[in-house]
């Protein structure tokens, strides 16, 4: 009877320089098998090899892992680290950023200045040149084609309101004004588009909506153009304006009427002077918090003395006043008091004895 190798006595196995000849071909795929078992037990990977390779460089070497004096560089830092978010700012921080805008933004001025004279070619620098003008053309081409399906019925409204009175909601809300029959027009979308093309200078400790103000005057020829292209069509149109300048709505009326526009309405939404500088600044912050967990473009940042500096003593803000001066030029018209956090806005005026004037009854 044939005994298993294991149970020989030991004087009975086979000689080692037996056991060391070639095994029989039967006998190989199992000799791979554990060989590469043994493999996995303790491998050896592309990383041991590399960095082997990487202990023999001669120092000061581009990959070298020590420089020319022989010191350990610093690990490179992973790409979780240097793109991780950063926090929000808490209160500390955040007051402070805002108390730095202004300072950065006089500094940014003579940058600005300077950015722009490379944009244009006459010496008012007020031509742009051609490069420019093709990329502002690109913007107006865009936000014109997001109303694409508004009809050209040639009617028209006016919003107006201060910083953070809330115009956007008030008008889809409930002034009744269904914004897919709209083309909206506002200069601050225009800036916000600039800053996503990257056509804003890049100033140091700001975003890019914070040096957003700079570019007011661009930012109002874009939204100028995209609107001239409405009139040409006699497309509805929304102007979303603060009414800032008194002038600014019965301009605005002027021009569309010139066009054949036939219907044009006017929404007011009236806060208080200090509710625009609390709401505006908590805009601020959430775009600026946004911005800095890599979300858009940062908050934009309207100064409170500026905000301050639009008080009217006999209504409240020159905004209000604007639109007082330009009722008369509308078909109807509607005010709005939206200045009470959790409370729905209230109609407190309207145009009397039209059938056909906006927001509800």
């Amino acid at each position: 009877m044939k005994v298993p190798a294991r149970d020989m006595p030991s004087s009975d196995r086979l000689p080692d320089e037996v056991s060391a000849l070639p095994r029989s071909p039967a006998t190989v795929p199992q000799q791979q098998l554990l060989e590469r078992l043994q493999r996995l037990e303790r491998p050896v990977g592309d990383r041991d090899k590399l960095r082997d390779r990487l202990s023999r460089l001669e120092p000061g070497h581009p990959s070298s892992p020590w420089d020319e004096r022989g010191v350990p560089r610093p690990p490179e830092p992973r790409p979780a680290d240097v793109d991780r978010p950063r926090p929000p700012l808490n209160d500390v921080e955040y007051a402070a950023h805002r108390d730095e805008i202004g300072a950065a933004l006089r500094e940014a001025h003579g940058v600005y200045k300077a950015f722009r004279e490379r944009q244009t070619v006459n010496p008012d620098r007020d031509i742009w040149t051609a490069d420019r003008v093709a990329r502002q053309d690109e913007i107006a081409a865009r936000l014109y084609a997001e109303a694409a399906g508004a009809p050209c019925e040639r009617k028209a409204i006016i919003a107006g309101g201060l910083g953070g009175s809330g115009k956007t909601t008030v008008l889809a809300e409930y002034a009744g004004v269904d914004l897919s029959r709209y083309l909206v027009i506002n200069p601050d979308r225009c800036k916000e588009e600039m800053a996503r093309s990257g056509m804003l200078p890049d100033i140091e400790r700001l975003s890019p909506m914070e040096a957003s103000g700079l570019a007011h005057e661009e930012s109002s020829y874009i939204a100028k153009q995209v609107a001239l292209r409405a009139y040409a069509e006699g497309k509805n149109v929304i102007w979303d304006i603060t009414m800032s300048r008194p002038e600014s709505a019965v301009e605005r009326i002027s021009e569309l009427r010139a066009a054949g526009y036939g219907r044009i309405e006017g929404v007011f939404v009236d806060i208080p002077i200090e509710t625009s500088v609390a709401r505006s600044e908590a805009r601020h912050r959430r775009g600026h918090d946004n911005y800095l967990a890599g979300e858009g473009m940062g908050g934009r940042y309207p100064p409170p003395e500026l905000i301050r500096s639009q008080a009217d003593e006999e209504h409240g803000s020159i905004n209000r006043r604007a639109f007082e001066e330009a009722k008369p030029l509308m078909d109807a018209w509607v005010v709005f008091d939206n200045s009470v956090d959790d409370r729905p806005p209230i109609v407190i005026e309207r145009s009397p004895d039209n059938p056909e004037m906006i927001g509800p009854e």
